[in-house]
């Protein structure tokens, strides 16, 4: 007996300081001595899980369930495979089976609300939520759970009371700190979310859904991407009050936000654009001729500039491409004006040319953000519409030299 306590006590010391291979090779040796130790297979089972090694956890879930079928933790670990699977109903159903044998088990309510959550029965995981609570008011499982759901319903102010008891609790949980920055980002408050998903990482590295999070917060901080922010914000606000079948209501919202960007911006664009070609034509008193084909061009690079930083895979070939060519027009420019008399560098070329607000701004994205092709699409974002406003506002008419006396 002595023995056995000794083997179960090394291997939970491993699990608990993050050592699954240990733990499933000491498993493994207990297995060889003693082939039907449940314990041994639920150790076994829970080193697998936690090394992802997902397909041959499940085999040794199902493995223990034949050995003992009224062992709950058997259940509870089939369960947490299922879940990482994807696979909700089978998850839930293992589960419900746990919570059968063991309705005591706070932990096991907390589970099962997180399965709901994922599966998107989010008024079915409150419910369990508060079940589990029902048995220990403070469960950090539960409460985070609980929050999520409510969450996804919209009411916000119960949410936010239930996520402010949770980080009193747990306040250095990374799995905490990762929910409530996501739960903070879907509502659009990416002000809020920041400091959650960077404690997150602090805490645990090797977050990755909690680097892509922050990449997404530290974008929609962004001045011009709060017009997007508000809009998606919106969509979701009548996609929830609106009592009508979820894909109907999704289009309604869709269309409802995204009309002026589809019907007004286009021709609002037109209109602009018609007025300054009408403006340029006025200055250089003439109707268009093919000269203006540099004018024509330094236009369409600069939009084709600013959708690419919108569109486009970021990279650096690509971002020295996009602005050594926009470069070309300002270049030209200049060379024409120096070969006609001015000797002065003209003052939309030293705009373009400056580094002073890009040089700012992608500094202060870099320090918020530590990828640099994420920055790169706001340089160019910031190069393509410089490019326009020089095109737009750089002299119409040739430079013409004062007549000697």
């Amino acid at each position: 007996m002595r023995q056995e306590e000794e083997w179960f006590a090394r291997a939970a010391l491993l699990l608990q300081h993050h050592r699954p291979a240990d733990a499933a090779q000491l498993a493994m040796h207990r297995l060889r001595q003693e082939p039907y130790d449940v314990q041994a297979h639920l150790t076994l089972t829970e080193a697998l899980l936690r090394q992802r090694r997902l397909a041959e956890a499940l085999e040794m879930s199902r493995t223990t369930i034949a050995l003992a079928p009224e062992e709950p933790s058997a259940f509870f670990l089939l369960a947490q495979v299922q879940h990482l699977l994807s696979r909700y109903l089978a998850a839930d159903e293992a589960i419900i089976q746990a919570l059968r044998l063991r309705p005591d088990m706070v932990r096991y309510y907390a589970l099962r609300s997180q399965i709901l959550w994922f599966a998107g029965l989010y008024a079915a995981a409150i419910e369990t939520a508060y079940a589990g609570l029902n048995l220990e008011p403070q469960h950090a499982g539960n409460l985070l759970w609980l929050g999520m759901g409510l969450n996804k319903l919209h009411d916000y102010t119960t949410a936010d009371a239930v996520f402010t008891q949770l980080l009193v609790l747990a306040p250095s949980t990374a799995i905490v700190r990762l929910n409530v920055g996501s739960a903070l980002l879907e509502r659009q408050q990416a002000a809020a979310a920041l400091p959650h998903l960077r404690e997150a990482l602090r805490l645990d590295p090797t977050l990755q859904v909690a680097h892509r999070l922050l990449q997404r917060a530290t974008r929609d901080t962004r001045w011009w991407r709060r017009p997007v922010v508000w809009a998606t914000a919106q969509k979701q606000e009548i996609q929830h009050h609106w009592r009508a079948p979820q894909l109907r209501s999704k289009l309604w919202a869709v269309c409802l936000v995204l009309c002026g960007l589809v019907l007004l911006l286009p021709l609002a664009g037109a209109w602009l654009l018609s007025a300054v070609l009408e403006w340029r034509h006025q200055q250089q008193e003439r109707a268009p001729t093919p000269t203006d084909a540099w004018f024509y061009g330094g236009l369409l690079w600069g939009a084709v500039t600013i959708a690419s930083a919108a569109l486009l895979p970021s990279s650096l070939p690509l971002t020295w491409a996009l602005v050594g060519g926009g470069l070309i027009f300002p270049l030209r420019n200049a060379w024409r004006r120096f070969r006609e008399g001015d000797k002065r560098l003209p003052l939309g070329f030293m705009l373009l040319l400056s580094p002073g607000s890009c040089a700012l701004y992608l500094l202060y994205g870099l320090l918020l953000n530590p990828d640099p092709a994420t920055e790169s699409r706001r340089f160019l974002a910031i190069f393509g519409l410089f490019l326009l406003i020089y095109q737009v506002f750089r002299p119409a008419k040739p430079y013409q030299q004062p007549e000697q006396a």
